[in-house]
């Protein structure tokens, strides 16, 4: 497989910043319409990512895994440009306060992509995308933290489901390689 990187091929990506992603978000009815939100669909897991609690972890707070439904918008996610390599992964819904989120490497190792307000000052919710071309010429995307180095994946135990940030994978692994998958 041959992995490429954003600076090598650009992706179609929208050049927000995270004030700017509320503000639009907010002004609109909905954003579904006028906004890039993909579901993030895990290859490995066979599922997506989403915000939704799960009763059985509980650690709020994170992104989960849950089967994909494109009707549920706790699973849309927007790739906003942070920088001129790196992207965030901002939620369509927003918090109490009307703040959207964004996945975050936490500090200190703990693994779990954590959702934070989001804050393009922040170089915890900079990834840079890798592409994956399989022979048969389809791919995959694979997202870098910016922090580590380590890559958005699976979760570390099984039962659980957090969407996890960690390096014990390759690239290869479809464990680390997320699809796009259409809102509509």
């Amino acid at each position: 497989m041959k992995v490429t990187t954003l600076s090598a091929v650009r992706a179609a990506v929208l050049a927000l910043t995270g004030s700017a992603i509320a503000a639009l978000i907010g002004a609109t009815g909905s954003a579904h319409a006028e906004f890039g939100y993909w579901l993030l669909y895990n290859r490995g897991t066979g599922m997506c990512a989403t915000t939704q609690d799960d009763p059985a972890n509980g650690i709020t707070g994170t992104a989960r895994f849950a089967p994909c439904d494109a009707n549920d918008r706790r699973q849309w996610f927007l790739r906003a440009m942070t920088g001129s390599d790196t992207i965030a992964f901002s939620t369509y819904e927003v918090n109490s306060r009307g703040n959207h989120r964004c996945i975050e490497n936490a500090e200190g190792g703990w693994g779990l992509a954590f959702l934070a307000v989001c804050d393009t000052g922040n170089y915890r919710q900079s990834f840079t995308v890798e592409f994956i071309i399989r022979p048969d010429g389809t791919g995959s995307e694979i997202y870098r933290a910016q922090l580590d180095d380590r890559r958005l994946s699976v979760p570390y135990a099984a039962g659980t489901s957090y969407v996890t940030i960690r390096n014990d994978f390759p690239n290869e692994d479809p464990r680390t390689q997320w699809d796009r998958l259409a809102t509509n």
